[in-house]
């Protein structure tokens, strides 16, 4: 005797999975809400290894206080976050944030933090040795040693442990330059506002006096081409770790030499060879990124707003105001891939603007890749680019035995390979066919491949090959990150 044993039907089949599916979702469910149920409850917060930071410029920094409580998860985004904005302070070369579980129930954990720093050197002697171009890679062109300029600028990052920094020149060569200027970050007790100022005297004796044939053009004159004193007061209002608001007031006195105004007539207003005139700028960032200076996650966007004469009967007839806006996406695509792109766009108001203020492509970090030896004028300009880099070298830590500080004997290093797409388009010039420049009002595109070093203290060095639209090619080298 035996028993045979039947098949269920196909609908009872169906029932029987879903009855599982279900009571597994259920059991499923209910071990994670008993997960996430769990507090974890900040205890003790200790910091180590400050010689000269105050204590409280670094729990301004930190996303988690005593008495806080948070799920796991959040908990360890938290706990990430905060060493990121500690490291992004550049006040200090390697952070760890330990935690220590002191007591343990099903409810809740209490959790001790250990926060270790590495302090920097702050203060920093430096000896001035500038090329006067607007890039290093235009300098190459030409390797001209004469067109350098030397001096000392002492820059004293963490002045007095709050953050702050005093930084004072002293520049001869090329162009002479006296400067000092302060910044305090925080001068309130919540650490919402901050203050600083800016003064300087300047003798430009080469200046670039005219766009032609696309490329800047230089004329020296020791007695000097202009001269430019400037003051300028700078608050700052940051309520909140991401977001920060800059508003600066300053005057600017400028006087243009008659050899200048005869090489460029519009170099200057009509008739004003001594325009003195206020200025006020606005600047709203959101920063997101992880880390500032060579950034791999994360977001970033700006806005800036410049108005260039206030309406005082002495500033006549100045009156220009442009806006400004930045925004960069860092992604990681893999363990050891990761692609970046930016967009910065630019618009000025349409009176017409002497040469000596319209600023258009070729300035600061403004450029195609492959167009570095040229300047695009013009009073409007939208400029994109991207990368997408491999991690050749992950970031190493390395022990300089030989070194006695650890200031200096600590290191970490890394090395990418990238390539990269660049595109823009410049509108509204003032100087084109008399001065055979060509590029504004054309698209221009960049490509090319490079390789990045990132080391410690913020040095980013990047050599590139590239290639822009007409063909033209080149190695160039730049000292900050590509996007």
């Amino acid at each position: 005797m035996y028993l045979q044993y039947k098949m269920p039907s196909a609908k009872v089949t169906r029932l029987l999975v879903l009855i599982y599916l279900t009571a597994f979702s259920i059991i499923t469910l209910s071990a994670q809400t008993g997960i996430s149920s769990q507090k974890i409850t900040i205890g003790t917060i200790e910091i180590s290894g400050i010689k000269k930071t105050k204590e409280n410029i670094i729990t301004r920094e930190l996303l988690i206080a005593t008495g806080n409580k948070f799920s796991a998860s959040e908990f360890s985004d938290r706990v990430n976050q905060s060493r990121l904005n500690l490291l992004n302070t550049s006040l200090f070369n390697f952070v760890t944030i330990d935690t220590i579980p002191s007591y343990n129930s099903e409810e809740q954990t209490l959790m001790d933090i250990k926060i270790i720093v590495l302090e920097r050197w702050y203060l920093w002697p430096i000896p001035i040795l500038q090329i006067t171009d607007r890039n290093f890679n235009a300098w190459l062109q030409t390797h001209d040693f004469t067109r350098i300029n030397y001096g000392l600028d002492v820059k004293w990052y963490n002045f007095t442990g709050r953050m702050d920094e005093l930084d004072a020149t002293v520049q001869g060569g090329k162009n002479h330059l006296l400067s000092l200027a302060y910044q305090d970050p925080y001068i309130d007790k919540k650490k919402h506002f901050g203050l600083g100022f800016e003064v300087g005297v300047k003798n430009n004796r080469e200046a670039g006096y005219i766009t032609q044939d696309d490329k800047l053009q230089f004329a020296f004159v020791p007695e000097g081409l202009y001269t430019e004193k400037y003051f300028a007061l700078n608050s700052t209002f940051r309520r909140n770790i991401f977001t920060s608001h800059q508003l600066l007031l300053g005057l600017r006195a400028l006087s243009f030499s008659d050899s200048l105004l005869a090489l460029n007539p519009d170099f200057s207003y009509s008739g004003v060879n001594e325009p003195t005139y206020l200025g006020l700028y606005y600047k709203l960032k959101i920063d997101h990124r992880d880390i500032k200076y060579y950034p791999l996650k994360g977001w970033y966007a700006d806005l800036e707003l410049s108005k260039s004469g206030l309406g005082f009967s002495f500033e006549n007839p100045m009156n220009i105001a442009w806006a400004k806006t930045t925004t960069r996406l860092y992604s990681q695509l893999g363990s050891r891939w990761y692609t970046g792109i930016s967009f910065i766009g630019k618009v000025s108001s349409c009176a017409w603007q002497p040469y000596f203020l319209i600023q258009g492509l070729g300035y600061n970090r403004d450029y195609v890749r492959g167009y570095e030896y040229n300047v695009i004028d013009g009073k409007h300009f939208a400029l994109v680019r991207s990368n997408i880099k491999f991690a050749l070298v992950p970031e190493h830590t390395y022990n300089l035995g030989f070194i006695p500080t650890p200031k200096f004997a600590l290191i970490h290093y890394a090395m990418y390979l990238t390539a990269f797409v660049d595109a823009a388009y410049v509108w509204q010039p003032q100087w084109i066919d008399q001065f055979n420049n060509n590029l504004p009002r054309t698209f221009l595109a960049g490509a090319g491949l490079g390789v990045d070093l990132v080391t410690y203290y913020d040095k980013v060095v990047r050599i590139e090959y590239s290639v822009n639209k007409s063909g033209k090619s080149g190695i160039f080298i730049h000292f900050i990150a590509g996007i």
